[in-house]
């Protein structure tokens, strides 16, 4: 079974959560061999709030270019067999990776493994034994990917409204025949805040999803096409 794996949090303007989200990483049973935070432009001194915490952390900072961007510099970095990602204002419960690890030994086939969450307000303590709302999340916050299937797929590419980056992501890891399955657990609690990008859909922010569903289309397409015009031996 393989235990080291690393951790990847873009992170932009999250220095009232993140230290809360570090935390929970920390706590796992299976201990993360390296924590990447990638700082996407911070204006309120993110990565200072990260520099204070103690344990396995390196951080990247870049120019704000979206969160797709930050994710993907933090997953170049990454060496362990095995990555994670988080998105910076949201917690694991302490048994999330084991849990995951171990279906992903049980099924070798399986490139990517994901868990349900139980959705929190901001403000509200995150405990999984509240009353909450419960997700089937394919998203960050519960991705857990073989390194080198994630690398297969290449970058997290940016879409309108820094949304559906993750959806466009796992759709072009599925064309390269790769299968991703769901812990049927909850073992991340997802943050509601005013005015993140998890909190509504408005009508701009919906354009990211409406981009991840056309670019499928498209590569389906594409790869149509090229089929009918190869020639039949």
């Amino acid at each position: 079974m393989t235990l080291a794996y690393s951790v990847v949090i873009p992170a932009y303007n999250a220095a009232a959560t993140i230290d809360e989200s570090i935390a929970s990483i920390l706590a796992q049973t299976v201990p993360a061999q390296e924590i990447v935070v990638v700082d996407d432009g911070s204006t309120d001194g993110t990565a200072s709030v990260v520099s204070r915490i103690k344990g396995p952390i390196t951080v990247i900072s870049q120019e704000n270019r979206g969160p797709g961007s930050a994710t993907s510099a933090g997953l170049r970095h990454v060496t362990t067999p095995l990555v994670a990602t988080l998105d910076a204002d949201d917690v694991w419960l302490p048994a999330k990776i084991a849990r995951q690890i171990a279906a992903l030994d049980m099924d070798p086939g399986t490139s990517g493994i994901f868990s349900l969450a139980k959705l929190f307000a901001d403000g509200a303590s995150p405990d999984p034994h509240a009353e909450g709302p419960v997700r089937r999340l394919w998203t960050r916050t519960t991705l857990l990917f073989r390194t080198d299937a994630a690398r297969e797929v290449g970058d997290m590419a940016d879409l309108p409204g820094n949304l559906g980056e993750v959806i466009d992501w796992l759709a072009r890891s599925r064309d390269l025949g790769h299968r991703h399955a769901m812990v049927e657990e909850v073992l991340a609690m997802r943050r509601i805040r005013a005015g993140s990008l998890s909190s509504k859909l408005d009508a701009e922010r919906a354009r990211g999803y409406l981009a991840a569903v056309r670019n499928s289309i498209d590569r389906k397409k594409a790869r149509a096409e090229k089929s009918s015009t190869e020639p039949n031996c």
